[in-house]
């Protein structure tokens, strides 16, 4: 099934996609629901990022092309960094360029969102406790990291830089999903989630060891190989996986130091 949180008359709401129309979604995504009265059509509705993540944990050098082109040792467990809530951005919304940059970077993932309370579950069940799959855009600073010696804070956890959308697909297997990361249209990106080291539900068990996920809560599963491709103002970055669709994100004026 396909849900997605749309803008609608004034107020966020979860709906369910069917053809080309958006139905209410009557009950809780998390729980249980069913299909209410239609709203619109897709074509109208004005598309939010389809969670609401209290946090966002991503994971590092998780494609073998990546690991090989940035020539770093393989990692032994998932490589993990945290983003706040505050960096999520709806799907289709520009992005103003940082002042602090001139390395703004594009990354295509595959993002989960929690559907449930999860602490310490097994890699078999991890995948009971996503609600459903969408695309993600890890934007980053690349200069920023460099100053900061590799330390990520800044260089991810900066307000607008987790572009998720365009909704959420509930069954998927993301053991096998074509991913491509588009600039302007040129293809800078081509892999699939099967070149993963850590897969998602090894990712969800990893994490679940030692931090409790909450419903909403989003986990990036890593970008492929040319990942951090440097865009610059005017560039439109697209993000397409396939049984999901396309994530676009405007790159918009140099904001004001």
């Amino acid at each position: 099934m396909r849900l997605a949180r749309i803008q609608y008359r004034g107020t966020p709401v979860w709906g369910i996609i069917q053809n080309d129309d958006v139905f209410m979604l009557e009950g809780d995504p998390y729980t249980d629901y069913s299909r209410g009265a239609r709203l619109c059509a897709l074509g109208e509705a004005q598309l939010l990022a389809p969670a609401e993540p209290t946090i966002i944990v991503a994971c590092g050098l998780n494609y073998m092309g990546e690991i090989r082109h940035l020539g770093a040792p393989i990692p032994q467990e998932p490589s993990l960094f945290f983003k706040p809530a505050t960096t999520v951005l709806d799907p289709g919304v520009e992005i103003p360029y940082p002042a602090i940059t001139e390395q703004l970077s594009h990354e295509a993932e595959l993002c989960c969102v929690m559907k449930r309370t999860t602490r310490n579950v097994s890699e078999e069940k991890a995948l009971e406790h996503v609600l459903g799959y969408t695309c993600g855009n890890d934007i980053g600073m690349m200069d920023v990291l460099k100053k900061d010696n590799g330390v990520i804070t800044r260089a991810k956890g900066f307000d607008m830089s987790s572009a998720l959308g365009p909704w959420l697909e509930t069954d998927l297997d993301p053991t096998n999903l074509a991913i491509k990361g588009r600039i302007n249209g040129e293809v800078i990106q081509d892999s699939n989630t099967s070149e993963m080291l850590f897969s998602a539900a090894k990712i969800i068990s990893y994490v679940s060891e030692f931090m409790t996920l909450r419903p909403g809560d989003v986990v990036f599963t890593g970008t492929p190989e040319n990942g951090h491709y440097v865009v610059k103002v005017g560039d439109i970055m697209e993000v397409e996986i396939d049984g999901i669709g396309v994530l676009r994100t405007p790159v918009g004026p140099k904001t004001q130091s």
